[in-house]
């Protein structure tokens, strides 16, 4: 090879390199978050300050709504690239790695408090296991706790039987609202405005901000005062996307998105005190619970555990869980 051909080649190799580095990365984002709530607009915000620290370079294109299918359709579309990231709770984040749906488990946690400490400690783990199976997460959040809204006002003793939304993908839930003494549906969570307005589904289990941004409490106006869980989430985002950041913009766009969860978690409790407040205004009605009622209610959702521990996730992993929290309990002087 003579020495001028040799010459171009390298010039020509800069220039592809150069052209690569500079070449826009669009990261096409999925989430049920609803158009115009404002965790679409925390992600919207997300966006932009990738945009600015990039300088263009990488740019986020965000699917609200359900508009990219349920949470499992985001996760399969992860998978074949369709989508590159995807916000989502732990119902999905469980068809990656499973222990993270442990977090969700009913009556595992008894308050905030207590799911808070728990949820930190189990971040840095849960981290290390989706980026073995080739997902980063960008952020952890939670999204508040899960409550129970009925179209009848039934307190736990009268809810034998009672026609419940039950995720997609996620047969684990079927079980778990068997042994709770549910009837379990399941349908997408697109469906569950009109599965309630027909009577297809007479409840569901669901955060207040979705549950108002969704208008889910319209078809169903009873609300459990007791919580049922908590349901965290993630933003996530493949390696292959991830990599074809330049490496020198990835820890920028990384803090902007680590920065991005805390302002959600800062605001989650707001949010979802303002979502019950409006609620209430537009006709919810709370079920309060007797003390026996509260016990029973504990017992149901303690009754869901074998469908969680060795059904949805490992002895072992579900046990890590509960270790934490148990030495939550004991540095409090509690059971």
């Amino acid at each position: 090879m003579s020495r001028s051909l040799i010459s171009a080649l390298a010039l020509s190799l800069t220039l592809f390199s150069q052209s690569a580095s500079a070449q826009t990365v669009t990261i096409k984002l999925g989430t049920l978050a609803p158009d115009g709530s404002n965790w679409h607009n925390l992600l919207k915000e997300m966006g932009e300050k990738w945009a600015a620290a990039s300088e263009g370079k990488v740019k986020l294109k965000i699917y609200p709504g359900g508009v990219a299918g349920n949470e499992g359709d985001m996760i399969r579309k992860l998978r074949v690239g369709q989508l590159q990231a995807a916000a989502i709770s732990v119902v999905g984040l469980h068809d990656i790695e499973t222990s993270a749906q442990g977090l969700a488990c009913p009556g595992l946690m008894s308050d905030d408090a207590e799911f808070q400490y728990v949820f930190e400690k189990m971040i840095p783990v849960l981290s290390k296991r989706f980026e073995a199976k080739g997902f980063i997460p960008l952020m952890w959040s939670d999204t508040g706790s899960l409550l129970v809204f009925e179209k009848k006002p039934l307190p736990p003793s009268q809810m034998k039987g009672l026609k419940m939304f039950a995720w997609a993908g996620d047969p684990a839930s079927v079980k778990a609202w068997e042994l709770a003494g549910f009837t379990p549906v399941v349908i997408s969570s697109t469906d569950i405005l009109p599965s309630l307005s027909t009577g297809m589904i007479e409840g569901f289990a669901n955060t207040p901000v979705l549950a108002f941004t969704a208008r889910w409490y319209e078809q169903a106006p009873n609300l459990i005062s007791a919580p049922w869980g908590h349901l965290p989430g993630a933003m996530i985002i493949t390696k292959d996307a991830w990599d074809k950041i330049p490496a020198d913009l990835r820890p920028k766009i990384a803090q902007i998105a680590a920065e991005i969860g805390v302002k959600i978690n800062t605001e989650v409790a707001k949010l979802q005190s303002d979502a019950l407040t409006q609620m209430k205004k537009n006709g919810l009605k709370v079920v309060e619970l007797s003390d026996a009622e509260k016990k029973l209610w504990q017992e149901k959702a303690e009754q869901t555990w074998p469908a969680v521990r060795g059904g949805v996730l490992t002895p072992q992993d579900f046990d890590e869980i509960k270790k934490v929290r148990d030495e939550y309990r004991a540095s409090k002087g509690t059971k």
